[in-house]
């Protein structure tokens, strides 16, 4: 059972990528982040809320994760960002913030779920989503990046 968030996001990217794949993804570093800029052509994000708790779950990517992943779980082979990728994308970030929010709940709070926005391009930004600093989670998946930014805030 996880001890701290950091902890349940890394389990929670672990389940999904490895059910994927078959292979384990590789932590390769954390963050707190305060910039806007993007980490990848892909971010999925999907707001939280709580009792008295509001945030955001954002998972960015490589349009050639995405493929690699798609091609593991559908045997198909992809290669253009249809809209069937992006909503992939959508499912990936679903199913990891899923797992993260299961054992969030072992810290005695659950946290509701939206459905997941797409963003995707080139120099995009994503504006502060919280008060806090986001932290950021990079991964290694089969040697692309894969990023998981989770900020948290209490309300009044």
């Amino acid at each position: 059972m996880a001890n701290t968030i950091a902890e349940a996001i890394k389990e929670a990217v672990e389940e999904v990528i490895s059910t994927y794949t078959g292979s384990k993804p590789e932590l390769v570093g954390t963050e707190a982040r305060k910039e806007d800029f993007s980490l990848a052509e892909i971010s999925s994000i999907i707001g939280l809320t709580g009792e008295k708790l509001q945030g955001a779950f954002v998972v960015s990517l490589e349009r050639d994760l995405l493929f690699f992943l798609m091609e593991a779980l559908l045997g198909e082979k992809h290669s253009e960002l249809t809209q069937e990728a992006l909503d992939m994308a959508g499912e990936l970030t679903n199913m990891i913030c899923g797992a993260f929010r299961r054992r969030f709940e072992n810290f005695g709070t659950s946290l509701k779920a939206s459905v997941p926005s797409m963003i995707t391009g080139k120099d995009y930004k994503i504006h502060s989503l919280c008060k806090t600093p986001r932290v950021t989670f990079k991964f290694k998946v089969m040697d692309h990046p894969l990023f998981i930014e989770f900020c948290l805030d209490k309300m009044a």
